[in-house]
C-alpha cells in the first residue's frame, strides 16, 4: 500500500503542499486511519472517487486548527489522505514530425 497528503490551509483556501506517493509504517487499515487520526485531527470526511454510477472511498480528510510558525494566529489545516495499492501507470505517446 502506497499513500499521499495533501496539506491544505483551509482559512486561507490554499494547497500548501503535497508529499507524493509513499509506503506508510503499516498496511493494517486500521491502525493507519488511528495513527493518521492523531498527527492530523479529527476526521471529517472521506475522500470519494467517481467510477461510473458509483463513488468509492479512497481516503480521508482530517482537520485541525494550528498556529502559523511565525506568529501565535491559528488556522484550519486539513489533510487529504488518499491509499493506493501501487505507483500509477504511465503511458508515453510519441507524437513525431515526419519529414
Amino acid at each position: 500500500m502506497l499513500i499521499s497528503e495533501q496539506h491544505i490551509n483551509v482559512t486561507q483556501d490554499c494547497l500548501c503542499g503535497e508529499s507524493g506517493l509513499y509506503e506508510p509504517f503499516t498496511d493494517e487499515v486500521g491502525k493507519l486511519f488511528k495513527d493518521l487520526q492523531k498527527q492530523f485531527g479529527r476526521c471529517t470526511s472521506k475522500v470519494y472517487i467517481d467510477e461510473e454510477d458509483v463513488s468509492r472511498p479512497i481516503g480521508w480528510v482530517f482537520q485541525k486548527k494550528q498556529k502559523y510558525s511565525d506568529t501565535d494566529e491559528e488556522y484550519v489545516h486539513e489533510v487529504w489522505v488518499t491509499l493506493h495499492e501501487k505507483e500509477p501507470t504511465v503511458v508515453t505517446t510519441h507524437h513525431y514530425n515526419y519529414i
